[in-house]
């Protein structure tokens, strides 16, 4: 092992290949900075563009690019040493930093479909409190990364560990195991039902608002389709109910297929192992994947069913980590597992050694919150529309408030209803939602800090809420007796009292 960190104690560059990596990584900054650019540039399209400026445009930028990334690659070093791995990059503005190998949360490994020929990945390192990744080593052959793994991932798994303690684990046989495997239909239901249209919506709307409606209309397709709805469906209430609803169904499958695609892409052939107290996750079609994350790094785990997973009984297990100071980007969610049926969720939750939790299955019921939440927040959207209907009398503008009023507060009920918690040893679980449902299980031992708070209302009803801080952000239980704020506030500082292993 020393010398392998002798080996990377020195600055070294990365491979002349990882000039591709660079190339393509500020081909993707620009794509996902000018997806507003796409109605104009279809607009110009339409109206027709000169071709040799739009090659003048297209050589101009594929040099700009290449240029730029030739000019990364010329400038980027890292080095490993004093249980820090050290980079060094920039172009005009230098920059230098040193990683503590005992603050790495993950070392992935990825092989992208253009690294694929040549043998090489990239080794992705992403630290606690960091938005993106901390450091890409691009274009690194197989045992050069698999060594540079295993120093990054043995320092930050030890580090705490005292040196008898480290000698005890180096004798001991590696435990390796197989936690969970996904076959292809697996992964497909889990696009499935974790679709998110959210951006294919944004695109999507920005070329459809563009086009020439009255053109299409007119037709002789939209005509013939129009006659026929008229002759066969709308003779019927019964039929435009059936088709409305086989209309939205084949829509969403549709647009799935986008999500579908992509969870294969991604996570095809899944396999989750545990070694010692290390998760490793691989699989992926087009990019291979292999990500690390030390159980003892697990802030929080969440359960999560949307709308769809909880019609077909499917939850989606995620593993959370320390945030930092901005929002956790949904990109780097990469340790979680796909496609679990309770069953399935209760049979993997006791291998996981190490979570700092003794919980083994989801729970199947909970203690809700008050009434008075609810309350609270919906008398105003009540108040709004009545106080306007006495004074303006029933129009289209009144009932339109009622309507809005209508959706809003039905759905605060229904979050409240999903809304709840429960204390089991030294397990906290907090059950919200509102047409799907999740359940987050938060470790005791894990909790930075508690608050309860309570307002005047409260007070007269011996009721609080509390805060409970996390290293991945803060969870939240309102309006609920005060004794079972305390019971679970002073849990969790007995806990942490006598628990003084790291929390990340």
């Amino acid at each position: 092992m020393m010398m392998m960190s002798k080996r990377f104690s020195s600055w070294a560059s990365l491979s002349p290949w990882s000039i591709i990596s660079f190339s393509l990584q500020a081909l993707k900054t620009m794509i996902n900075n000018g997806y507003a650019m796409i109605p104009i540039v279809y607009t110009g399209w339409q109206q027709g563009v000169s071709s040799p400026w739009v090659i003048i445009a297209i050589v101009g930028v594929i040099l700009a690019i290449f240029t730029f990334a030739t000019a990364q690659w010329t400038q980027y070093r890292y080095r490993l040493v004093d249980a820090k791995l050290g980079i060094k990059q920039g172009i005009i503005f230098k920059n230098a930093h040193e990683i503590p190998l005992n603050k790495i949360q993950n070392v992935r490994l990825e092989q992208p479909l253009y690294f694929r020929p040549l043998g090489l990945f990239s080794l992705v390192v992403e630290t606690a409190g960091s938005k993106k990744d901390e450091a890409v080593l691009s274009a690194v052959n197989y045992r050069q990364a698999m060594q540079l793994k295993k120093l990054l991932f043995q320092h930050s798994a030890t580090t705490s560990a005292t040196n008898e303690q480290a000698l005890t684990q180096a004798s001991t046989p590696t435990i390796h195991g197989v936690v969970v495997r996904k076959s292809l239909k697996e992964l497909v239901i889990f696009g499935l039902y974790q679709n998110n249209l959210f951006w294919l919506s944004i695109i999507s709307g920005s070329i459809l608002g563009q086009l020439d409606w009255s053109q299409i209309a007119g037709s002789q397709l939209a005509t013939a389709t129009l006659n026929w709805y008229q002759h066969h469906i709308a003779s019927s209430l019964l039929n435009e109910l059936i088709f409305s609803v086989l209309a939205l169904v084949s829509l969403y499958l549709l647009l799935s297929l986008i999500s579908i695609a992509s969870a294969v892409l991604k996570y095809h052939p899944y396999q989750l192992s545990q070694r010692h107290k290390t998760l490793h996750r691989t699989g992926g079609l087009l990019a291979k994947q292999q990500d690390a994350l030390a159980l003892a790094r697990v802030q929080l785990i969440s359960f999560d069913q949307p709308v769809i997973g909880r019609i077909i009984k499917l939850w989606t297990v995620n593993f959370k980590q320390v945030q930092g100071t901005e929002v956790e980007q949904v990109a780097k969610r990469h340790m979680l597992i796909p496609s679990m049926t309770r069953l399935q969720i209760t049979q993997t939750l006791p291998k996981l050694k190490g979570i700092s939790s003794s919980a083994t299955a989801m729970p199947t019921h909970y203690n809700g919150i008050h009434l008075g939440w609810f309350w609270r927040r919906a008398l105003l959207p009540i108040l709004i529309p009545l106080v306007h209907s006495l004074i303006l009398g029933l129009n289209p503008f009144t009932e339109l408030l009622w309507l809005g009023s209508t959706i809003f507060v039905a759905g605060l009920y229904l979050r409240y209803r999903q809304w709840g918690y429960l204390l089991q040893g030294d397990a906290l679980w907090i059950h919200t939602g509102v047409l799907g449902q999740s359940w987050q299980l938060i470790p005791l031992k894990k909790v930075q800090h508690v608050r309860i708070s309570q307002t005047k209302g409260q007070k007269q009803n011996r009721l609080a809420s509390l805060y409970i801080g996390l290293a991945c952000g803060e969870q939240k239980i309102p309006y609920f007796p005060l004794a079972d704020a305390r019971l679970i506030a002073e849990t969790a500082l007995s806990l942490t009292k006598q628990d003084h292993t790291n929390w990340i």
